[in-house]
């Protein structure tokens, strides 16, 4: 695992050298010195708060388990810090390794509960970015690489929704299965994938229907948490703009988290939001290039440095939870 720790450190100085270099670029030293810490820290706090509702979810569905729902969840807590890899299935990989040696939970099992949660909050991010998603992709005004950004972004959560909540009915689940079966011929490995999705959906009908709605709840409230979070770097920035628009700019911001082979949409969440905030018709009035790069710099570090460097934490003292 000390791999994993090594990939995620280095990332994580690279990340940091970006927000260095954002803020030399956008000259927002002076506002970030003016950034109200308290309101920060609740951005930060409701941030890592999404994560554990989102892991509370995952835990909820694990079945055989021999550890506790917390301890669980600390688990998957410990793990955040892979999520720094493209569309975050570092994350799921490796909680997957870490509960099958603590608590004897198959690799299938606890692959499973990620799919559900994940294509649940998918689906909400579907529904409140599709207006945002259109809009902005008609706009002849954006760069096209803004443009393919977006629509690469917007591919995997419509892909993964698809792919993650449609077995739900069986025989999706099945004609999904026999997909992956056919391109066997083309790619080995996706026959392995055919045998996961059978199981995958064998898995899906054993879960409860009211055990599904209270994950469904669940991923509603991680994302609401996320948004929450967004909102107070706005508050801490002292960058005042319409709800709506932040709004938008959030279901926009995670559209581009899930870009393909961009860790976390490193590099291109930045370029995007620098651009709508910087346009006065999308926030309707002038923030200064100061209180741009500081919202940006803030929503980075809470959504990315605070959770890495607490899981980096938690993934250490793991082992001396569950004795």
């Amino acid at each position: 695992m000390q791999i994993q720790i090594k990939n995620a450190l280095i990332l994580l100085l690279a990340f940091v050298a970006v927000i260095a270099i954002l803020a030399i670029m956008t000259d927002s030293f002076d506002s970030l010195q003016e950034a109200d810490p308290a309101l920060f820290s609740i951005a930060a706090l409701f941030f890592i708060a999404s994560i554990v509702v989102w892991l509370l979810g995952w835990s909820t569905l694990i079945k055989g388990r021999t550890t506790s729902l917390w301890q669980t969840t600390a688990v998957g807590f410990g793990c955040v810090f892979a999520s720094l890899t493209p569309v975050q299935v570092g994350a799921d990989a490796l909680r997957s390794v870490k509960l099958k040696e603590h608590g004897k939970v198959r690799y299938s099992e606890s692959i499973s509960a990620s799919m559900i949660v994940k294509g649940l909050k998918f689906l909400f991010i579907a529904l409140i970015a599709s207006i945002s998603f259109i809009t902005l992709f008609l706009n002849p005004v954006l760069e096209l690489w803004v443009k393919a950004a977006l629509f690469s972004g917007f591919a995997v959560v419509i892909l993964a929704t698809a792919l993650f909540l449609l077995p739900l009915n069986k025989g999706f689940g099945i004609k999904i299965a026999s997909l992956f079966k056919s391109l066997s011929r083309f790619v080995k490995r996706a026959e392995r994938v055919s045998e996961y999705f059978q199981k995958y959906s064998a898995y899906l009908q054993n879960v409860s229907r009211l055990k599904l709605l209270f994950v469904l709840f669940l991923a509603f409230l991680s994302l609401a948490l996320e948004f929450a979070s967004f909102f107070f770097c706005f508050l801490a920035a002292g960058a005042s703009i319409p709800l709506v628009s932040i709004l938008a700019l959030f279901s926009v911001l995670e559209i581009l988290e899930r870009t393909p082979f961009l860790p976390k949409g490193i590099g291109v969440v930045e370029a995007v939001g620098f651009i709508f905030l910087s346009t006065p018709a999308f926030t309707s009035m002038q923030l200064t290039t100061g209180q741009i790069g500081t919202v940006i710099i803030l929503f980075d570090v809470a959504r990315l440095v605070v959770p890495t460097v607490a899981s980096l934490v938690v993934y250490n003292l793991v082992p001396k939870m569950l004795k």
